[in-house]
């Protein structure tokens, strides 16, 4: 690669295999399979460009990993790396996990290899060189703060204008309103003013003013590495030439402008990079539930360049019949359950008791017990302290009350949505609190604690009335105490507030909560070298109910983690509850999908896919789509016990009594009913 040759991928072989394996500690014939004709083998050893379509289960991040451990042995470019690109650092955390104590994981976690988010790469390697060049400061790019900012500017410049318009800006403000610009000459994005009028004006200075003071929104970093490819076009080849192996993970997840600027980067106009792209179409559920997926997602590119792994390892052949008919696409209508394996889990029922709960509205705050109980029914002791059990539905934020069921809150009022997300967006500082104190229990470390709350704590730095100094990098604890470093009382407050909050978890009562708020207070304004805005504050640092810590010996009367415990002749099952947009990914012991509403019931909506009288995307209700991706994503998560729960009136005739022709249809598909 080195003196403008032509880039050559590193050979893999049969060997490199057998040392990848061997590496990540997995059995001899994982991506061999039984004859060695597995398809796996095939992915790893194509250096071609192609996609992967991956069924749930299928080890696709195991197997992406070993790839990259293969060719990182095998790297032999000083100068040029591998691009590994995803929505999230999942793919990173994987190798973290699984290589970080070896050789080549350091070599792939440093230079000259990438790997991370979309998003951080197009801001690393595109906009942020870019806005320096134009001499822009780079303070923060954080959508919230940034807002923030030109909302207060808006406010400072309408000051004097009519109380109506003022009532109504504040009103944009506090619904999430956002001022956006579409491109460099500042041109707003979805504003109904005209370009003329005084508070177009005024939202584009506010926009100027942001970018002047080196405040950026996360949704406009694209538009400024697209102008520098529009200025200067040289620096595709450049950065094609720095990363000539990029691979795409989740690539069903990509929006459209995502997948138009990494078509751009790296594979449109000839000189393209190899490029190979990881994913499922049946699991694109993140776009908006109206939308479908980008036309450049589809897998596959074309069929030359497409490989399929049907076979799961997650879940056995009966799963994989039920969740099947739920996939839109004919690869995976024939999914494979190769699975499960997993060591400490058994169960009683060797068939599985795969049921369907039905309920009406008097019971069905009975629906996650009768789930509880079907757990205990059916896994032993020991797989009740090993599984992981959850119960999750489609929507999950109470929007509307009917009809019944609409969301999760309706199934256990306790149930908090702010809680549930992969990566919560809490609304005080009490939920970073409780969201890291959650974290770093599973986790068994007292950094996720110490991360979450430093967040929050540059979460309230943000509404001060100018956030000079609120810019982090890296980790938020190491940047806060970096912004105390020159204040050694307050820095030694906070690593006290810390001390009592992981270590000793002395969790603030109501009036103690009361007594430390001025202490935030006083932290936040340091960090942003002003004063701190306080009704915007005073709503952030407020006591919530759901935040109240028991006494000792007290049962708790409320949810902290979205965790349901049922109980029964002496033994305890934890149900973690939650969406299914916030699982995806995971792997379950036993998962209960529960009936919620989105313009119809969703179960109930695609009960003939779940029969299997349909197969593959619905024409006449294109809203029946999303809804068999978001469900198909939720009934491959366990390996061993598959549940739903929908309303009995689904399975009513017009005299109130159970239809026999639809119960057959369930049992002949191999579920069982339980009426709540």
């Amino acid at each position: 690669m080195e003196n403008n040759a032509p880039f050559v991928p590193p050979e893999i072989t049969d060997a490199d295999i057998e040392w990848a394996t061997e590496l990540l500690g997995l059995p001899k014939n994982a991506f061999l399979g039984e004859d060695g004709d597995d398809p796996r083998k095939e992915v790893l050893k194509d250096m071609t460009t192609f996609d992967v379509s991956a069924c749930p289960g299928s080890g696709k991040t195991t197997l992406l990993v070993a790839k990259l451990a293969i060719l990182a042995n095998k790297w032999s470019h000083r100068t040029s790396g591998i691009c590994v690109l995803s929505h999230t650092n999942a793919a990173r955390d994987e190798i973290e996990k699984r290589l970080g104590s070896s050789a080549v994981g350091r070599q792939l976690l440093n230079y000259p290899h990438y790997i991370g988010t979309i998003h951080g790469f197009v801001d690393q390697f595109l906009a942020l060189p870019w806005l320096r060049s134009k001499n822009c400061p780079i303070k923060i790019i954080d959508t919230d703060i940034c807002q923030n900012f030109r909302w207060k500017y808006v406010f400072f410049r309408t000051s004097k204008w009519s109380s109506q318009m003022q009532k109504i800006l504040k009103e944009k403000s506090l619904r999430g309103d956002k001022i956006l610009i579409q491109s460099s000459d500042f041109t707003l994005t979805n504003v109904k003013y005209g370009e003329k009028t005084k508070l177009y004006k005024v939202m584009k200075d506010s926009c100027v003013l942001s970018t002047e003071k080196g405040y950026f929104c996360f949704e406009e970093m694209f538009m400024w590495a697209k102008e520098l490819m529009d200025t200067t076009p040289s620096i595709i080849l450049t950065i094609r030439k720095r990363f000539p192996l990029s691979f795409i993970d989740e690539v069903q997840d990509n929006s459209d402008s995502q997948t138009a600027i990494l078509q751009r980067i790296f594979t449109e106009n000839g000189n393209s990079a190899i490029q190979q792209r990881f994913g499922d179409e049946n699991q694109a559920i993140y776009s908006s539930p109206e939308s479908q997926s980008a036309p450049g997602n589809i897998l596959p590119i074309d069929e030359k360049n497409k490989k399929v792994l049907p076979n799961s390892h997650r879940f056995c052949q009966h799963i994989a019949d039920l969740s099947g008919p739920l996939s839109m696409t004919a690869d995976t209508c024939s999914l494979e359950g190769h699975g499960p394996k997993c060591r400490h889990i058994s169960c009683y029922s060797e068939d599985g008791n795969h049921t369907i709960f039905l309920f009406d509205d008097n019971s069905i705050n009975r629906v996650l017990d009768a789930f509880g109980h079907l757990l205990i029914a059916t896994f032993s002791d020991e797989s009740l302290r090993h599984g992981v059990f959850t119960a999750v539905g489609h929507i999950h934020k109470p929007k509307r009350d009917e009809p019944k069921p609409c969301h999760v809150q309706h199934y256990w009022p306790d149930y908090n949505p702010e809680l549930c997300k992969k990566e919560p967006r809490p609304s005080s500082l009490l939920q970073y609190i409780h969201v890291g104190l959650g974290k770093s229990q599973r986790a068994g470390i007292s950094h996720p604690a110490a991360e979450k709350i430093a967040e929050g704590l540059f979460r309230l730095a943000g509404m001060s009335e100018n956030p000079t100094r609120v810019s982090r990098r890296g980790f938020c604890h190491r940047s806060v105490l970096k912004a105390l470093e020159n204040r050694p009382k307050a820095k030694g407050v906070y690593l006290d507030l810390l001390h009592s909050l992981v270590v000793d978890r002395n969790l603030p009562t109501r009036d103690e909560w009361k007594a430390q708020s001025p202490i935030y207070y006083k932290l936040a304004s340091i960090i942003a070298e002003a004063p701190i805005n306080k009704p915007e504050a005073n709503s952030f640092l407020q006591w919530h109910e759901f935040a109240a810590i028991p006494q000792p010996d007290e049962e708790p009367t409320t949810c902290m983690d979205n965790i349901y415990r049922y109980s029964h002749d002496g033994r305890e099952v934890p149900i973690r509850v939650g969406s299914i947009h916030s699982v995806k990914g995971e792997t379950h012991t036993a998962t209960l999908v529960l009936e919620t509403y989105w313009h119809k019931h969703n179960l109930e909506s695609i009960f003939d896919w779940i029969c299997d009288n349909n197969a593959g995307c619905c024409k006449k209700e294109k809203r029946n789509n999303p809804r068999l991706k978001t469900h198909y994503v939720a009934m491959t998560r366990p390996t061993h016990l598959l549940c739903l729960a929908m309303k009995k009136s689904c399975f009513e005739d017009q005299e109130g009594n159970l239809n026999q022709e639809k119960i057959d249809k369930l049992t002949e598909r191999g579920w069982k009913y339980q009426v709540v």
